[in-house]
């Protein structure tokens, strides 16, 4: 169990911290408070279905995540919300500099995804009425997606759900009395069948459930093909993705088209 301070800042032993915050933790909780969900960027631990021959090297991969996580924490840093960084550290690891200044982190607690994503969420809720937790691995996330799951909920709904086209969820909002241990338990996390057990055992607690739009998660190097196609064709997403735009351009290409590999 996490222990905090009496004004609910989280103990420093609990591994948490403002990366050159000048102040104190808020002394009242945030009413919403979002949470992005990260590993260390550690070449051959992330992102590790695009190394491939015909993919990338264990390095390119390991720049790829951190690129997408530093654009996705400056973009949903501008939402009406609390963004909380919940990393997933090696032993003695330290918060990776790529959020802003005055963001938030902890470290994430659990044996796997599904007990991390709930003892966050628990966490979050003990001072919020709405808490929401992304991952990074949906590159053009943006504020208008994210704020309308918090609508949702305050418009009655217990939970909603951002379908992701391979089977899971790029998203997971939830009112206080909605977070419940038995959503994550014991699911076959990175499989076709989250979202239906999910949205299954939701209905089994009884919680209304709203649905935003499907979206493709960037996962596969199929992904990586379709997402680089796009941010050739929309300038729109290079300026939403300016990190991941530049570590994409830098990498060179095979005449075959392949991916460059060093």
């Amino acid at each position: 169990m996490s222990t905090h301070l009496a004004d609910g800042r989280p103990h420093p032993a609990d591994g948490a911290g403002v990366r050159g915050a000048p102040g104190p933790w808020p002394a009242e909780a945030a009413v919403r408070r979002l949470l992005l969900f990260a590993k260390e960027p550690v070449p051959g631990q992330v992102k590790t279905r695009l190394i491939a021959p015909d993919g990338l090297t264990a390095g390119q991969a390991a720049s790829l995540h951190a690129a997408l996580v530093a654009d996705l924490s400056w973009r949903l840093d501008a939402g009406r919300w609390e963004l909380i960084l919940m990393w997933l550290l090696s032993r003695g690891g330290d918060s990776p500099d790529l959020a802003p200044v005055g963001v938030p982190w902890r470290r994430q607690r659990g044996r796997d995804l599904g007990e991390r994503l709930f003892r966050g969420l628990e966490w979050a809720a003990s001072g919020a009425g709405y808490v929401a937790a992304v991952g990074s691995d949906q590159p053009d996330l943006g504020t208008a997606r994210v704020e309308a799951a918090f609508d949702l909920l305050a418009r009655g709904n217990d939970a909603v759900l951002g379908p992701a086209r391979d089977g899971g969820y790029y998203l997971i909002a939830l009112c206080r009395k909605a977070v419940n241990r038995r959503l994550f338990d014991g699911l076959a996390w990175s499989t076709p069948s989250v979202l239906r057990e999910t949205q299954l055992r939701c209905r089994e607690l009884g919680l209304e459930v709203a649905l935003l739009p499907e979206e493709e998660d960037l996962d596969t190097v199929e992904d990586l093909a379709r997402f680089r196609d796009a941010l050739e064709r929309r300038p729109d997403l290079r300026s939403m993705c300016p990190r991941t735009a530049e570590v994409v351009a830098s990498w060179s290409k095979h005449p075959s088209g392949k991916e460059g590999r060093r």
